[in-house]
């Protein structure tokens, strides 16, 4: 496991690395394929009492974060640990319910023998058809929304469930990942309480 710990307008001592790097290490405990770890110090300089630590766990081509805010670097770091913990449990409960689940399909193919093994769709796909602007942009762009670009620097590849599983891990709404199978962008997303939604290209 590689560890990296920084500090936003502030000096990590080596006391608060020495307390970084024994918390963490008891994370392989909960999971055995943490790859990279990420450690931030944010010091506030318009708060001074604010003191924020900001974790960012790679497991097994997946993201993990967390952050917490204490009164020192060694609570927030605390604060901060436990959270990416308890999503790792989480992961790791859902990876193992995953393994419990294909076990079960295979078994029933099994037992349903060759007719099983028909070709059956995957997924639904829709397409919408864009319109170019007609000069109504102007009138209308006090109506739109504030648009801001976030660049990604690097996009894992991975399964859909693995990214549905990302999704809700990180608390969003939608997810941007290569799909491991076709080697292209894919995005899911939520809609609703509990329906996801799965976005590929549509074949040529």
């Amino acid at each position: 496991m590689k560890l990296n710990i920084a500090g936003v307008h502030m000096e990590t001592s080596e006391a608060l690395r020495a307390h970084t790097e024994t918390k963490l290490a008891g994370i392989k405990v909960f999971f055995d394929q943490v790859i990279d770890v990420d450690v931030k110090f944010v010091h506030d300089t318009k708060h001074s009492h604010e003191h924020t630590a900001d974790i960012t766990v790679m497991a097994s081509g997946l993201m993990l974060r967390a952050e917490a805010q204490a009164g020192d670097w060694y609570a927030a770091l605390d604060g901060a640990v436990e959270k990416i913990q308890k999503q790792l449990k989480k992961y790791k409960g859902k990876l193992e319910q995953r393994k419990n689940k294909q076990q079960e399909f295979k078994e029933k193919l099994r037992d349903m023998g060759p007719l099983a093994f028909e070709e059956m769709p995957m997924a639904d796909g829709a397409t919408a058809d864009g319109v170019e602007g007609s000069g109504l942009e102007a009138q209308f762009a006090e109506f739109a929304p504030d648009i801001a670009k976030k660049e990604v620097s690097r996009i894992a590849p991975m399964t859909v469930d693995e990214a549905v599983m990302q999704m809700d891990l990180l608390h969003k709404p939608a997810f941007l990942f290569m799909n491991v199978d076709t080697r292209e962008l894919n995005m899911v997303y939520r809609e609703g309480d509990n329906a996801v939604r799965w976005v590929a290209p549509k074949a040529a």
